[in-house]
């Protein structure tokens, strides 16, 4: 409850007679500080999406061009279960940049060897957390049900999150030392990651900014592997747009741009490891 400081003007009038010569009244102010309190007022939040802007005509698409070739790379997470005598029982992939990527990783990972975690001198079964960068290409792809809409101004954009996968019941179930306990991370002597050339299919969802001269200059992506993103990148670099106006002009404006992107992918190998030492992973908490 706050409180405000109110000052109270108190006028006393008292009749003195200083002498007999003299019968006038005198008066004198006293300030008084008192604390009353205020009521705090209700402020209600309203659902704003900041990429909608008011405009009179949506943006329209003139021109594209598909990009071929284009060079890709992401990151995959994955946790993998170490036996005390360093061998690999397999992994659960916690992110994935492409497509078409669990079962590639969980084979590569199956079998593998590393320096076992330990606790003091004693190896110790552990999981063990691992970033995998992956590069491949994008040989070509093509577009169906593209489509354009302005955002909805009550609904502010949500990207897509990827569903974890839980361990399999196997791994799920076989002991482990926590993290906290070991004096040493699980290591990989060397471990190598591929995955074989694919087609696919996969919903494309992004925010896109259009300036007034009808041109694509960012994006926001919502639903789309993070290892696309240098495809996409390029692809709406090539657009040509008749802009959105406002009062007969003009404007910037964004778009909610959704279609489904049929690709042709080329093989995906590894070409860096990563222990993640200041994470953990725990089956028990998936």
């Amino acid at each position: 409850m706050r409180r405000a400081l109110v000052t109270l003007l108190v006028i006393v009038s008292v009749a003195g007679f200083a002498d007999a010569q003299s019968a006038s009244a005198r008066a004198w102010q006293q300030r008084l500080q008192l604390e009353i309190p205020l009521p705090v007022p209700l402020v209600a939040l309203e659902a704003v999406n900041p990429f909608a802007v008011e405009i009179d005509e949506p943006p329209t698409l003139l021109q594209s061009t598909l990009p071929r070739k284009v060079d890709v790379a992401g990151t995959a997470v994955v946790a993998a279960y170490v036996d005390a005598k360093g061998e690999s029982l397999g992994g659960v992939p916690l992110s994935l940049p492409f497509p078409g990527l669990t079962a590639p990783l969980v084979q590569g990972l199956t079998g593998a060897r590393f320096d076992a975690a330990a606790a003091g001198p004693a190896p110790q079964a552990s999981w063990v957390l691992l970033e995998i960068n992956l590069e491949g290409r994008v040989k070509e792809a093509s577009v169906l049900d593209p489509a354009l809409e302005a955002p909805d101004p009550a609904a502010p954009p949500t990207p897509t999150q990827q569903s974890e996968m839980a361990p399999p019941g196997a791994l799920r179930n076989l002991p482990f030392t926590p993290q906290a306990q070991l004096s040493r991370t699980a290591a990989p002597r060397r471990l190598s990651i591929s995955a074989p050339a694919r087609d696919d299919e996969i919903p494309v969802r992004a925010l896109v900014h259009f300036t007034a001269d009808g041109r694509c200059d960012r994006y926001v992506p919502l639903d789309l592997p993070a290892g696309l993103n240098p495809w996409l990148s390029a692809y709406l670099a090539s657009w040509r747009v008749q802009p959105a106006t406002r009062d007969g002009a003009a404007v910037d404006s964004w778009s909610l741009y959704s279609a489904r992107l049929v690709l042709k992918l080329s093989g995906l190998d590894s070409t860096e490891v990563r222990v993640v030492r200041d994470r953990e992973y725990r089956p028990d908490a998936t």
